[in-house]
Formats: C-alpha cells, sequence, structure tokens
C-alpha cells in the first residue's frame, strides 16, 4: 500500500540493530552516515531547487564542469548526464561532462583537465568515496566548489552540497512494500532471500541495504511480532545487466528455494530475470527494486507473473537537472542546501499503470 507509508520510519528495535551490524560489516569504523560530507545535517531539504527564467542571460559566461564516474552499460547514469544537459542548456550555462569509465585514476585526471578549462564549479558522481580526494583537494586548491550527485563521498572532499534520493528511505518503502507482498504469500514463515547491491563498501548500497532491512523488519515486527528474513547471499551487480546476471545466476543455482531478492536498482534487473529464468526461479520469486524505469513500471503494470513487486522512484534526470542548478546558484556564489533530495515515491501494482508513461525515454 502506498498510502500511510512515509510515517512508518521510526527508531529501530534491537532486533533490527542487530541485523544491520550483522549485515554491515564492510562499513568503516568511522563511516559518519548518508550526509556525513555535507556537514550540518540540520540544513537538509528536499525539492527546493526552483527555475529563475529571468537569471538566464545571467549565466551565459558560467562552465560548469560534470565528472561522471561511469556511463556505459547503464541507462541511469545516461540518463542523469541527459538531465544535467537539458537543464543546462535551459538555462544558458555551458556544460562539460567527462566519463571517468568506472576508473578512479582518470576520474581524478579528468579533473583536473576541468580545472585547467577554467570551469566554476565541478559537479562529481564519484567512483570510490576516498580515492578522488586527490581531485577534490585540487579543486579546494583553485576555490572551485563542489557539488556531489548520486554517490556519497568523503567528508575530507568537503562539498559544498550533495543532490541525491534519501537512500535510506528509499530502501525502507522498497522493503517495507516486499516484506508486505511476502507476508501476503507466505504468510510468517521464514523467507530466504538475497540482495542483489551495487559495489562493496559502497555507501549508497550500504544504505539502501540497510534501509531495506529496516522496513522489511518493521513490516514484519508490526505484523507478526517478528522478523522472519533469512538473508542466504548479498552480491554485487555493479549497477549493470551484465554483472548482475552471474551473480543472481550462482545465488539461484545455490539456493533452489530462493523466495525473495532485494535489487538495489531497476538497471540490474534484465540481468536478474535472466539468472532466475535459467534456474527455474522466474515466476517464483517475488523482487523489490528502486529507480522507477519505464520497463520496471510496465512489467508491475502488466507483467505480474514477472515477480516484480515495487520499484521506488529515483529520477536520475532530476538529479542531473538539480545538479546544475544548485552548481549555478554556487558559482554565483549563493546559498544552497547542503543536502538536497529528491521525491521518491512508490510504485506498486496500485498505481503502475498511472504512473506508466510509454513514451518516457526512461
Amino acid at each position: 500500500m502506498v498510502k500511510g507509508r512515509t510515517g512508518k520510519m521510526k527508531a529501530l528495535s534491537l532486533v533490527v540493530l542487530a541485523t544491520f551490524i550483522l549485515l554491515a560489516g564492510c562499513t568503516t569504523a568511522n563511516d559518519p552516515g548518508p550526509n556525513a560530507n555535507q556537514g550540518d545535517t540540520g540544513n537538509q531539504q528536499t525539492n527546493t531547487v526552483s527555475n529563475d527564467p529571468a537569471a538566464t542571460a545571467d549565466n551565459k559566461d558560467i562552465t560548469i564542469g560534470f565528472s561522471q564516474r561511469r556511463v556505459a552499460g547503464s541507462d541511469w547514469y545516461t540518463n542523469l548526464i541527459r538531465g544535467a544537459e537539458e537543464e543546462a542548456e535551459k538555462q544558458g550555462v555551458k556544460l562539460v561532462v567527462l566519463d571517468a569509465q568506472g576508473d578512479v585514476a582518470k576520474q581524478v585526471s579528468g579533473v583536473e583537465d576541468l580545472i585547467a578549462q577554467g570551469v566554476n564549479a565541478v559537479i562529481m558522481n564519484p567512483q570510490d568515496p576516498s580515492g578522488v580526494i586527490p581531485a577534490t583537494n585540487k579543486l579546494k586548491q583553485n576555490n572551485i566548489p563542489l557539488v556531489v550527485v548520486n554517490s556519497n563521498i568523503d567528508p575530507k572532499a568537503e562539498a559544498v552540497s550533495f543532490v541525491s534520493d534519501d537512500p535510506r528511505d528509499t530502501g525502507y518503502k522498497t522493503g517495507w512494500e516486499l516484506a508486505e507482498a511476502a507476508s501476503e504469500k507466505y504468510g510468517d514463515t521464514i523467507i530466504k532471500a538475497a540482495m542483489i547491491s551495487g559495489y562493496p563498501k559502497e555507501l549508497v548500497s550500504q544504505y539502501r541495504r540497510n534501509g531495506m532491512i529496516a522496513g522489511w523488519t518493521d513490516f514484519m515486527l508490526e505484523k507478526y511480532g517478528k522478523s522472519n528474513l533469512e538473508l542466504v547471499a548479498e552480491r554485487f551487480g555493479e549497477w549493470v545487466p551484465d554483472k548482475a546476471l552471474p551473480v543472481m545466476q550462482d545465488i539461484g543455482t545455490a539456493h533452489p528455494d530462493l523466495q525473495v531478492v532485494f535489487c538495489m536498482s531497476d538497471v540490474m534487473l534484465p540481468g536478474i530475470f535472466t539468472a532466475l529464468n535459467n534456474t527455474g526461479l522466474n515466476g517464483e520469486v517475488l523482487i523489490g527494486s528502486i529507480d522507477g524505469t519505464k520497463e520496471a513500471i510496465r512489467r508491475i503494470a502488466e507483467e505480474p507473473e514477472s515477480g516484480l513487486i515495487v520499484t521506488v522512484s529515483n529520477d536520475p534526470r532530476v538529479q542531473g537537472a538539480d545538479a546544475v542548478k544548485i552548481a549555478i546558484q554556487v558559482a554565483k556564489g549563493q546559498q544552497v542546501p547542503a543536502t538536497h533530495y529528491i521525491a521518491n515515491p512508490i510504485i506498486n501494482k496500485e498505481n503502475a499503470k498511472e504512473m506508466y508513461d510509454p513514451n518516457s525515454p526512461y
């Protein structure tokens, strides 16, 4: 159910906390949380960025650099750039996009190139939260403000603003909806589940994972007074279907009685569906995911036999556009929110037909 879900987040019970401890082994001891790179989390804001058409003429001398961690193989990353480019054109600024191709060293050298080109601000989707610090240090030395988009960064980077979904809340909504569907199908029996995450030690993967577990556990505790989740595996699909396929296939082969899959991104779903089909689990497993792609929404609306129960919107075009708006503001020396979360509505069987847009590029 969509209604009333956002009000369910609450302090976690000891049961949930114990689950987090067991599953968060790759979290660093000094991990300060999803907004730590933003300084004062009291400045968090959501959907506060607005267009100012009258200011467009003043933007013609502004150049924004965009250092993207990778593009190839990911519709999400492609649309992140598309949203940024469309907004830059609308705002009348020059946008220079560099693709690091999944290479931290290439991302660092790319930022150095942007500095040499005299950009007024840099938007970065970091490949590694701490590996890019040499690049962010050079930005600081040259007084070039940094706006981070999508993936968290080390606090030492001193980013001016962070633009993203709220990964824990997005995960929480997915976990709750998936638990509700599992409850309807299986009751309070022990549920064997697997997770396909992004990268090991990547903060956004950890936050989404913890949110999913919290959402699931809160639902089960409220309904049955106990948690019934048995996580048999977490594997990493690196946010692309080709990487998700073999790891999902390994899990399906090892656990033919698998009942639930937590997927960190719709982009990996094609690989997951293929793997489940190859292991005879297609249609047998309930799946919850994140991002709200057109294809995921279509499956929920038209193919209930696919097993996909829910996706929670995390529109890359909005992230890209809002990052550009904020970068323009900081280039002008204006105040911006330390954290900007985009809206993340739930898409399930109740509203998927209404949400589905066959003409959407994403």
